[in-house]
């Protein structure tokens, strides 16, 4: 079914809900690290309690190379329900209090902590289970996507909501920073978007990786996926005209999970998809009008000789970057079975990082690039976790965290 598209319904809204909720002191600038000018990284660890219940703690560090780090009831408790959202942008912190649909504003305080800065509530506009990503260190992008089923269970009609977020402040108008779209509705077995996430602009467009779904029969379960992978772009700044569009190139989800699944690089934006059972790694690309370019295709599988699972990736500039790579030869019940690992779209060549440990890496957010080096957190389950240090194939551990009961989320700069 064809893609139609809605006016925007942001005047739909109360004029009560208008104004961003939110503002900007001028002279309250984004602090940048301490006094002695040495970058500050912010690195965010799910604690597991015995109950397996897990609490985010999130503490600065200048030094990730020779020192130890602990997150047992240590740090900055970050707010949400399951893990925390977290993202760095113009110098500040972004918390997405998942479950309530407030995103939070943090400043390091120039000593071991934060300050809660300013607070946005989207829920009226995008319920309390948004997703948000940062698109530039002007502005943040939080979406939701929403499916209403018919009666009989045999159609969905789908709507795109969309959030423009001016940082810092987290400054929001509903009438100029708010769309709502239908998408369409669709019918057993058409393919509809599911889920976005992930965003990445490049010149006057947004894109959006996406969960891709099939419409399937009611009471079935394991509909099969779409025989394509899915972006959805819309324009921009505007965010106007939504489009899908599609490649043959394999099968699985776009939108990274919880990392980036898209950069820009050479006039095209680079994407890897979220594998499903049976279905090829792949880097795929898209070029500025917001289409694939059918013409390019980076198989991991084929340049391995073995099957693999792929999440998302790190861009660390001129094409190359790093990739966690699932194993699927381990099968499903272990759970370190991500190994790390170097491509190069230009080449379409990847190393594995034989040295680096197995990790879980599926929940994984970010790495922080500091002078020519990328900086990751591998948490295996059964010993101690440690910041990595790459560069180019080159390998390095560093600063020691905890093992076992904690997996780091992230390490932001």
């Amino acid at each position: 079914m064809k893609l139609s598209t809605t006016s925007k319904l942001a005047g739909l809204f109360v004029a009560s809900a208008l104004f961003g909720l939110t503002a900007c002191d001028k002279n309250d600038e984004p602090s940048t690290g301490g006094e002695d000018g040495r970058t500050v990284f912010h690195v965010a660890a799910d604690v597991a309690d015995p109950d397996g219940d897990a609490t985010v703690f999130m503490q600065p560090t200048k030094n990730i190379v020779d020192t130890t780090l602990t997150f047992i009831n240590n740090g900055y408790q970050m707010e949400g329900v399951r893990s925390a959202r977290v993202l760095a942008a113009g110098g500040r912190i972004y918390n997405l209090n998942y479950g309530t649909g407030q995103i939070h504003e943090l400043e390091y305080d120039d000593n071991r902590s934060y300050n809660k800065i300013q607070t946005v509530n989207l829920s009226t506009w995008l319920g309390e289970y948004p997703r948000f990503g940062a698109v530039s260190d002007e502005y943040l992008l939080a979406h939701n996507v929403v499916n209403t089923a018919s009666d009989d269970e045999r159609s969905i009609t789908v709507f795109l909501q969309v959030a423009k977020v001016g940082i810092p402040g987290l400054v929001f108008n509903s009438e100029t920073d708010f769309v709502q779209y239908e998408l369409g509705t669709f019918t057993v077995g058409e393919d509809y978007v599911f889920r976005v996430d992930a965003p990445v602009v490049y010149g006057n467009k947004v894109y959006y990786g996406t969960a891709y779904r099939k419409v399937g029969e009611p009471d079935v379960e394991d509909t099969p996926r779409p025989d394509e992978l899915a972006t959805l772009v819309l324009d921009w700044p505007s965010l106007d005209n939504p489009q899908v569009t599609t490649t043959p190139a394999s099968i699985g989800d776009t939108y990274g999970y919880r990392g980036t699944a898209m950069f820009v690089h050479e006039n095209y934006v680079y994407q890897v998809n979220m594998t499903t059972d049976g279905s090829d790694a792949v880097i795929t690309r898209l070029d500025a009008d917001g289409n694939y370019d059918l013409n390019y295709e980076f198989n991991i599988r084929n340049v391995l000789g073995r099957s693999v699972g792929s999440v998302h990736f790190h861009h660390v500039g001129e094409g190359k970057g790093y990739i966690a790579l699932e194993d699927i030869s381990l099968g499903a019940e272990v759970e370190d079975r991500y190994e790390m690992a170097y491509f190069d779209v230009n080449t379409k060549s990847i190393e594995i990082l034989s040295e680096v440990p197995k990790s879980n890496m599926f929940y994984y957010q970010s790495g922080a690039m500091e002078e020519g080096v990328f900086n990751i957190a591998v948490s295996p389950s059964t010993e101690n976790a440690y910041i990595w240090q790459f560069e180019g194939t080159t390998t390095e551990k560093g600063a020691q965290l905890d093992g076992g009961n904690i997996f780091v989320q992230g390490i932001y700069k």
